[in-house]
Parts: C-alpha cells; sequence; structure tokens
C-alpha cells in the first residue's frame, strides 16, 4: 500500500463532549496539558482534521516557528519521544516524513498518513500540535488507528536540547568514530573489546574494528549470517589459542574471529537469546543466555566449537532480557519480574538467592554487579518512560538485601540502557542522554564525574524514535577508553578523563 495523506484546509471545528469550542477568541486561557495514553473508538477513517483530537484555543501558535525537534514529555507516546517539523514554503514535514507532509495555521499542526506494517496491514498515525503557551510548551496529541479501534496519546510539547542544557561533554572526550559507508542505516546494538580489536553487533552482523589509532578506526572485517535472525548481542571467547564471537540471536552463533579475515561460523547453540555473558572460572568457560522465553540457559564452551549444555534457569518471565555473571552468581534481568540472583557456582544446579520485583516501571533491563567498600552491590536499569539507575543492595549478609539504597536519573523522558563498572566507576548508556560515567564510592550517593552527549537534539541523523543514541558500552581501563555502540552513529570512542 502506498503511503497517504488526505489534505484538507485547515479549518477550526467545535469539539464535543465537554462544551468548549476549537474557534474560542484570541485570549482564551489556554488549559494545561493532562499527558496520558487512551484506547478509543476508530478505524482508517478517524482523525480526518485536527479538531478531531478535541478543542484547542485559536491563534495560540501565532508567530510561533517550529522547525527543529521537539521532546513529547509527560508520558510514552508508543515508539516516539519526539516531533520534528520542517517548513518548506506552504508545506509542513512532520518528523521528515516527505510523503505525508502536513498542514498548519496560526492555531494547529496537523498530519495525518497511512501506513502498513511489517505484516502488510494498514494503520494510521495522526499527528496535532495546538495550545502554545507564553512558556514556549504547547500540546501534542498522536493517534494510532487499526481496523478495530485506536490509541490517542497526548503530551507536553518543549524544545528538545541536551539534558539540563548541557554541553556537548565533561571530562570525556570524542578520540574517534565509524559508521562504514557500506553500512545498512539499521540499529547499533553492542560492543565487546579485546585488545584493541572492536566487535560492534549491529542488526547488519558483525563488524571487527582495529581501533589500536582511536582517532581512525578501521573494519576488518563484516561477518553475516545466512538467513533470518536478529544478532543482538557479543561476548569474546579466548580458547585453545583460538578467539570467538558467540553471537545472542536464534539460534546464537559462535563465530571464530582469530584471523578477522576469515570469521567463519563454527557452530551454532540451540536458543534463542536476547543477551549472552560468558566467564571463565576454575580452568572452565561457560556461555549464558538471556532468552526469549523467560529462561537462562547455561553452556560449557570451554571448547566453543562443541558447546554443551549444563542446566536452565526458569525466571517466568517473557524474556530474561539481560545478565551479567560474577564468580558464578548471576545478575538476570527478568523484565516484569524484576533483577534475579541466581547462584551458578554449581553451573548445572542454579539456585535462587533473592529476586527485586520493586523495579519502578516493571522493565528490568540491565544491571551489573561491583563490590564497594567491601560491599556488594548491583547497578540495575530500567528500559521505559522513566527508566533510570537504581542501586540494590546485593549482599546477603546486609538488611536491606535485595533493596534499592540510591539511584541517578536524567530526565524522565529520556530512558537509560546498558550499564557496566570498571573499579569505584559506573558506565552507562543513557539513549539520547549519552555516556553518563558516576563516581559509586558511596552507593547511596551516586555522583557523576563526565559526560558526553552521543546525540545531536536537532542533528540531521537523529530521528523520533523513543529508544535512540548511546546504546551499548564497553570499557578498556589500560587505554583509559570507552567503546559506544550507538545508534545512528556507529561506532564511537571516548577517552575517558574522569581519573
Amino acid at each position: 500500500m502506498a503511503k497517504l495523506v488526505l489534505w484538507l484546509p485547515l479549518v477550526v471545528l467545535v469539539a464535543c463532549g465537554d462544551n468548549l469550542e476549537g474557534n474560542e477568541p484570541p485570549g482564551t486561557p489556554i488549559p494545561s496539558v493532562d499527558p496520558g495514553c487512551r484506547d478509543v473508538a476508530g478505524d482508517l477513517e478517524s482523525f480526518k482534521s485536527p479538531g478531531d483530537f478535541g478543542p484547542f484555543v485559536e491563534s495560540s501558535l501565532e508567530g510561533w516557528d517550529p522547525d527543529g525537534r521537539w521532546f513529547l514529555t509527560g508520558t510514552r507516546t508508543g515508539g516516539v519521544s519526539s516531533f520534528h517539523f520542517e517548513r518548506r514554503g506552504e508545506q509542513l514535514i512532520f518528523d521528515r516524513d516527505e510523503e505525508n507532509p502536513g498542514i498548519g495555521d496560526d492555531s494547529a499542526l496537523f498530519q495525518r498518513g497511512l501506513y502498513e506494517d511489517s505484516k502488510g496491514e494498514p494503520f494510521l498515525i495522526a499527528k496535532r500540535v495546538v495550545n502554545l503557551k507564553l512558556d514556549g510548551t504547547a500540546r501534542a496529541d498522536r493517534a494510532v488507528c487499526g481496523l478495530e479501534g485506536c490509541t490517542v496519546c497526548t503530551a507536553k510539547l518543549i524544545r528538545a536540547t541536551h539534558h539540563a542544557d548541557e554541553g556537548e561533554s565533561e571530562k570525556l572526550s570524542l578520540a574517534g568514530e565509524l559508521f562504514g559507508d557500506t553500512w545498512d542505516p539499521g540499529t547499533t546494538f553492542n560492543v565487546r573489546v579485546a585488545g584493541t580489536i572492536a566487535y560492534l553487533i549491529r542488526l547488519d552482523g558483525l563488524h571487527i574494528i582495529e581501533t589500536a589509532d582511536p582517532a581512525n578506526p578501521t573494519e576488518l572485517y563484516h561477518w553475516r549470517r545466512n538467513g533470518p535472525g536478529y544478532s543482538n548481542d557479543v561476548k569474546i571467547v579466548e580458547a585453545n589459542g583460538k578467539r570467538y564471537a558467540i553471537i545472542a540471536d536464534y539460534p546464537s552463533d559462535v563465530v571464530e574471529v582469530t584471523d578477522p579475515a576469515t570469521a567463519h561460523l563454527v557452530a551454532q547453540i540451540p536458543v534463542e537469546a536476547h543477551t549472552v555473558f560468558t566467564e571463565t572460572r576454575n580452568g572452565k568457560t561457560y556461555a549464558y543466555f538471556g532468552a526469549y522465553d523467560g529462561s537462562t540457559p547455561a553452556y560449557d564452551v570451554t571448547n566453543p566449537e562443541a558447546p554443551v549444555r549444563l542446566s536452565m534457569y526458569d525466571a517466568k518471565a517473557s524474556v530474561v532480557h539481560d545478565l551479567m555473571i560474577d564468580n558464578g552468581i548471576a545478575y538476570l534481568n527478568a523484565w516484569e519480574e524484576g533483577l534475579h540472583v541466581v547462584d551458578f557456582t554449581n553451573p548445572s544446579q542454579p539456585v535462587l538467592l533473592g529476586t527485586w520485583k520493586d523495579t519502578p516501571t516493571k522493565t528490568s533491563h540491565s544491571s551489573w554487579a561491583m563490590t564497594v567498600g567491601g560491599r556488594k552491590i548491583a547497578l540495575h536499569g530500567e528500559e521505559a518512560y522513566g527508566a533510570h539507575l537504581d542501586v540494590v543492595d546485593v549482599d546477603r549478609t546486609s538488611p536491606t538485601f535485595m533493596r534499592s539504597i540510591g539511584s541517578f536519573r536524567t530526565r524522565d523522558w529520556v530512558s537509560i540502557h546498558n550499564v557496566m563498572s570498571v573499579g569505584t566507576r559506573a558506565y552507562m548508556t543513557y539513549y539520547q542522554d549519552g555516556i553518563r560515567v558516576l563516581d559509586m564510592a558511596d552507593p547511596t550517593r551516586p555522583k557523576q564525574l563526565g559526560y558526553f552527549n552521543t546525540w545531536d537534539p536537532q542533528g540531521a541523523k537523529s530521528s523520533s524514535r523513543f529508544f535512540e543514541g548511546a546504546v551499548g558500552i564497553d570499557v578498556d581501563p589500560v587505554r583509559k577508553l570507552i567503546f559506544v555502540a550507538d545508534s545512528p552513529r556507529g561506532l564511537v570512542i571516548l577517552r575517558d578523563e574522569t581519573f
């Protein structure tokens, strides 16, 4: 189905339901925005004009320059976090969708288009902006309709900027970056570094990159599996004088990468996995998978070319989204079922030690265990509107075992993503808020040491996706480099000047 748009003159309509009219005279008080989403009756023929969203104040947009990107705040409006506007003569381009230009005047901006999902099913998206206030905020509405109904979300629109009007960076500096000329524009998910080689996993496969000169990273090889898949995570294993990349996918892949130029598949592990973590302990190397069925299978990969399944822990969740293993103890992110701490010291017999289910947004996404002052803590990040870092006490002798004892956040409309630590420093990717480095010497009061805003709010590469910006991370403490899997920038290499 071709993308369609209904062209209409912008008419301020009388809205029903609360006896207020859209054609109220100028000077009418502008009501506050009540953010939230609701399901309403409707179909592909709904929302043909701005008045169909409800009443609005006439002429409030007079003199307003909407060009650029604006955050949607107060609630998550589906899979987007912002609107982008660009005026081209009489046309108004919403979110760079040139096939469906919108319309606007001094009272409302409006866009409507029909699209198809991956299964060929049609759906409607309509957007409206009205009621600009003196503080520069406005009301934004977004409707998504299928054949059997609509979901309408309302948010407060604010100008997109860096967090707290920060600059580009503080105590982190750009060393280099790479987005290959032949790379697909798909998402960049994660990165692991071994020696001077970075292993970058993207939707289009594994990219092996030499970073001996961080200012000039060079791609050595691009390995891509045959057939469908969703390569999302990668870990590196050394065994028998060879190097292997274990890639979470469905099924998961083991790729020999000893010589990057001849990287090739040597085994597959029958696990549909979102993430993978490896550890070497007592002469054995183990791989643990965060699976899409809510389980964590454990494998002996001492010989990566012949993986042996040892056990499986069932978190009874929709997915184990991420995991970290520290000396045989697993910290599993079981999504709506929270953080599970599981003893895998005998990898054939996992034992649950404790859970933290009071995650604020019910989206346990990523965690990392560390020891500070002899105390074991877990850095815990979610992935949602309002998601942030919690510091969870995972010391089994503590009276606050499996409780949050500290937190750190930027903005509710920007989600945290992955976390890790080196020494007493915590490193995290924070989507549109880039990289954050924290001092965890007092885990009850994390202190920011530095940041780097990889995402440009008004940049040409930025989009309206809620999950965009800094995604995956690895740290080389010897070279004092931070490696970032960034969507849409690709590989970003930063110098860590927080020491």
